[in-house]
């Protein structure tokens, strides 16, 4: 289905495209294949399969939002040669470029990675030693999310510093990679969305089984993303638009409220406290009664009405987001 967007309300919404741009990405053959003889040293996602480009140049590292010690992997340090090593190899990796590759990579995709910073971590050595007679090691990172501000995205840029075995040079292709950390909270997800929508002016409807439109190969999908201990901001990601849609009951088009709102859960009765609009505080919504975060199957029901629109929806519990 073709998803066109209206303005309502003095809302307008213009919708930009962007591609993945990356300096450091040369034009050649990736990975194992063609590069085997060429013993290089490439730093990637851990667990990446033999051929990287798949995976670009970014590990997206997302921890519960909750007081925890923890040590992880975060770059597998790996060489590309048909030879396994006969001597262990040491390669240091270094930060000194990190805010460089994470503006680089903020103003190539419009997003707002900000450096993380020291108190926030340790990394026990940035040296990362392959045994002889094996491909690839770990860079640990020691973090506790409990310190996070759920409401940003932190982000360390790495590169390949040097290498001890001077038979191997560093990968043009996967010299760099840029490693995001994030605290998600009990809510945080993506969930398929069944409901409705009463307009008190009777001109649109929601997109929801049951409705004239509905599509059931094309089923609405929202996302909550962590802004706090407690609390998820709404994306619409079956349109997609940050803001909530809605559907003209006589011409199918859609139409934007300018309503995104931000969910707060009481953790204890898992009950729904508030939600606004993080486009206007001032807004005051009613919630329904019912409105609650179910932990049995991570799904959420949720009532609320503010002005003309009254919205009543299940929230099935889809996966992490």
């Amino acid at each position: 289905m073709k998803k066109y967007l209206l303005s309502l309300l003095g809302t307008s919404a213009i919708f930009l495209t962007s591609c993945l741009k990356d300096k450091n990405v040369e034009d050649q053959v990736y990975g194992l294949n063609g590069a085997e003889d060429a013993r290089l040293v490439e730093i990637i996602a851990p667990n990446t399969a033999a051929d990287p480009s798949s995976a670009g140049h970014l590990n997206s590292v997302a921890l519960d939002f909750e007081n925890a010690d923890l040590t992880l992997d975060v770059i597998e340090v790996r060489l590309t040669s048909k030879d396994l090593p006969k001597t262990d190899v040491a390669v240091t990796l270094s930060l000194a470029n990190s805010a460089t590759i994470i503006n680089d990579y903020n103003t190539a995709n419009s997003t707002s990675y900000v450096q993380m910073a020291t108190t926030l971590y340790q990394i026990p050595s940035l040296t990362v030693t392959i045994p002889a007679g094996q491909r690839s090691a770990m860079l640990k990172l020691k973090t506790n999310a409990i310190n996070y501000d759920p409401s940003t995205t932190y982000a360390l840029g790495f590169t390949i510093g040097s290498i001890s075995d001077a038979s191997f040079g560093a990968s043009g292709n996967f010299k760099n990679l840029l490693v995001t950390f994030g605290a998600k909270n009990a809510y945080d997800g993506l969930y398929e969305i069944s409901g409705t929508l009463v307009d008190a002016n009777g001109v649109y409807t929601g997109y929801y089984p049951g409705s004239l439109y509905f599509d059931p190969s094309d089923p609405r999908k929202y996302s909550l993303t962590t802004i706090s201990g407690t609390a998820g901001l709404f994306y619409d990601e079956w349109f997609p638009y940050a803001n909530y849609i809605v559907q003209n009951i006589g011409t199918g088009g859609f139409a934007n409220t300018g309503i995104r709102p931000v969910i707060t859960f009481d953790p204890t009765t898992n009950k729904v406290v508030s939600v606004t609009n993080s486009n206007n505080a001032t807004q005051v919504f009613t919630v329904g009664a019912s409105s609650k975060f179910n932990p049995s199957d991570h799904s959420i029901d949720l009532q609320w009405t503010l002005g003309r629109w009254a919205v009543t929806e299940h929230w099935k519990y889809i996966g992490p987001r």
